[in-house]
């Protein structure tokens, strides 16, 4: 069961067509080994959030939030959807120091928060400041409140989120197959990247338990959509406590791009 969940989470392999004239051969120990030491240098740090399970300090913006209770520079405003006019809802603040480890795109910031139009339906593709808004701080110091306190919207629910443990993440199939030898990649024998020890019943605990994730591969449903040029940031998956609904059963994910920020949403 673990392996089928975990199979569906990191993507499919497609039916190789073979063909008489462009026959496949069975990879050799020293392509599958190649392949491994690939992942291996594919794996990255992934941090893992929950929102809610421990008491909230309702008066500490300076931590992290879900739903409200943020912080922003003196003199900036909600921001506002440049595609419907409507104000934007805090929906992720990100307290860097508080995080068991930092992935390497953290590093030289101190907070991030991310709103979002609730009410859109583009968030497909999504760029900053059109459906979504991404704005980071390198210092909490001169920050003030900015939005929503605690429980002051019903649209989200107010939670601090707690990070819960952090772990290397493989990328999904779309985004390995070509990083390896084509013998191996249309091989039937799929043990070496299926169930890798990146792919424990740990982290698929972690997937399965945890709405947020920092850092590590998207994990696509549909496939991948990668923007131009972007950097992964996080990823954000549909939940029920947290009142946020992406499609069905869907996820956001976050890319930095060279001149600003980009979302994609995919959902089953």
């Amino acid at each position: 069961m673990i392996r089928t969940w975990l199979k569906s989470l990191i993507g499919s392999k497609a039916p190789q067509q073979q063909t008489t004239s462009t026959p496949y051969a069975e990879p050799t120990e020293q392509e599958l080994q190649e392949a491994r030491d690939r992942l291996d240098e594919l794996a990255k740090l992934a941090i893992f959030g929950d929102i809610g399970g421990m008491r909230p300090q309702k008066d500490n913006r300076a931590t992290s939030w879900w739903g409200g209770n943020f912080l922003g520079a003196k003199g900036e405003e909600v921001p506002i959807c440049s595609q419907s006019g409507r104000p934007m809802h805090p929906v992720l603040q990100i307290r860097v120091d508080e995080l068991p480890e930092r992935p390497p795109e953290f590093e030289g910031l101190a907070l991030i928060t991310i709103w979002m139009d609730l009410q859109s339906q583009s968030l497909e593709d999504g760029t900053n400041g059109n459906t979504f808004a991404v704005r980071s701080y390198d210092d909490l110091a001169p920050l003030v409140p900015l939005g929503f306190g605690y429980r002051e919207s019903p649209e989200l629910p107010t939670f601090p989120v707690r990070w819960r443990d952090a772990a290397l993440e493989q990328p999904g199939w779309e985004d390995m197959a070509d990083e390896v030898p084509t013998n191996v990649a249309c091989a039937s024998d799929d043990d070496w990247f299926f169930n890798s020890h990146y792919a424990s019943d740990h982290y698929y605990e972690l997937r399965s338990r945890y709405p947020i994730k920092l850092g590590g591969w998207p994990a696509w449903i549909q496939g991948s959509n990668w923007p131009r040029d972007g950097q992964y940031f996080l990823q954000i998956d549909a939940t029920d406590k947290g009142k946020l609904y992406l499609g069905d059963a869907g996820s956001c994910y976050i890319f930095k791009t060279p001149q600003s920020w980009e979302i994609k949403k995919d959902c089953y």
